[in-house]
């Protein structure tokens, strides 16, 4: 298939974006930082998008979306859409993490870390390499942690490049190893390099069907490890033994 239209969503974070691209081209994108009404306004912009690219959901050929980590809510809404819409039309779908986009985004150079928050003060962090492609490999697993136990994991490590919001002031307080350690600019739009990788990844082969992408959690909701715990009554119980995503 020759330049496929990719519609691409993210809501990781408070700030969801979406965009459509064809091949190399932006068609439409949006950006904005949604409040508890997101799951009521996400149809509403994503058919406002497609609208503005002149298409139809039945002409998109490849649904991308990112899995996580991140807001478990953002991320549940997201996944749903997404799925749902992958589902209906009959289309694949590439679910790609936070991490590896941001990486993506900053790369390729020869070692990336990124980041996000994970909230309570932690960070989500992954360190990256790059194949031929410019397509990220992951060096470790995610984890949550202090951004100190992130690092630990890069004592040895020159240079590298952080990738993420947080990475500035990381950086900014890092200033013995600026000359080795360097930021990189976080993409204006998260959902347009979502679509470009998802692309790499459709070339591939590397897809997804709507019932087999999943969430990226790396840790699991409060309300999970309070379940664990028994400190949860029977009705939440059984909506989070539903729980798919």
């Amino acid at each position: 298939m020759t330049n496929p239209i990719v519609l691409a969503l993210d809501t990781s974070s408070r700030t969801t974006s979406i965009a459509v691209t064809q091949g190399d081209r932006v068609l439409a994108n949006y950006r904005a930082d949604f409040d508890e009404t997101r799951s009521e306004r996400l149809w509403i912009e994503i058919q406002a998008l497609l609208d503005a690219a002149g298409l139809t959901i039945g002409e998109v050929d490849l649904f991308a979306v990112c899995v996580g980590p991140g807001g478990f809510t953002g991320l549940r809404v997201g996944l749903a859409a997404m799925k749902g819409l992958s589902a209906a039309a009959g289309k694949p779908i590439v679910g790609v993490t936070s991490l590896e986009v941001l990486a993506f985004a900053a790369g390729p150079a020869p070692a990336v870390c990124a980041m996000v928050t994970a909230y309570k003060g932690d960070l989500y962090s992954q360190l990256f390499s790059f194949d031929d492609e410019g397509v990220p490999l992951p060096a470790n697993a995610p984890m949550v942690s202090t951004l100190e136990e992130a690092l630990s994991r890069m004592n040895d490590l020159q240079p590298v490049v952080f990738a993420g919001f947080e990475a500035g002031p990381v950086i900014e307080n890092l200033a013995p190893v600026q000359g080795s350690w360097i930021a990189a600019e976080p993409p204006d739009c998260q959902a347009e390099a979502i679509a470009r990788l998802a692309l790499v990844k459709f070339v591939r082969g590397e897809v997804d069907t709507a019932a087999s992408v999943r969430a990226c959690y790396v840790r699991q909701a409060e309300a999970e490890i309070n379940l664990a715990k028994g400190l949860l009554g029977s009705k939440i119980k059984r909506v989070l033994s539903r729980e798919t995503l």
